[in-house]
């Protein structure tokens, strides 16, 4: 998996992340919030016995997408 360039801040009580992908990337984002390596998943969901799973965006854009 390639490594990702994006950054996570917070604001007013507000967490976001920016994440650049370039064409053709594959990232899989944490929703379970348990990830070591937050906010990318780690796959920590498997283990909490739920059905939350990442989040997973592909681009498919000639164009970098931030």
């Amino acid at each position: 998996m390639p490594e990702h360039q994006y950054s996570t801040s917070k604001t007013r009580g507000k967490i976001r992340t920016r994440v650049t992908l370039k064409h053709g990337e594959v990232i899989s984002l944490c929703r379970c919030w348990h990830s070591k390596n937050f906010p990318l998943c780690d796959s920590s969901h498997k283990d909490l016995g739920d059905e939350k799973g990442p989040v997973v965006i592909r681009t498919n854009c000639e164009d970098d997408f931030v």
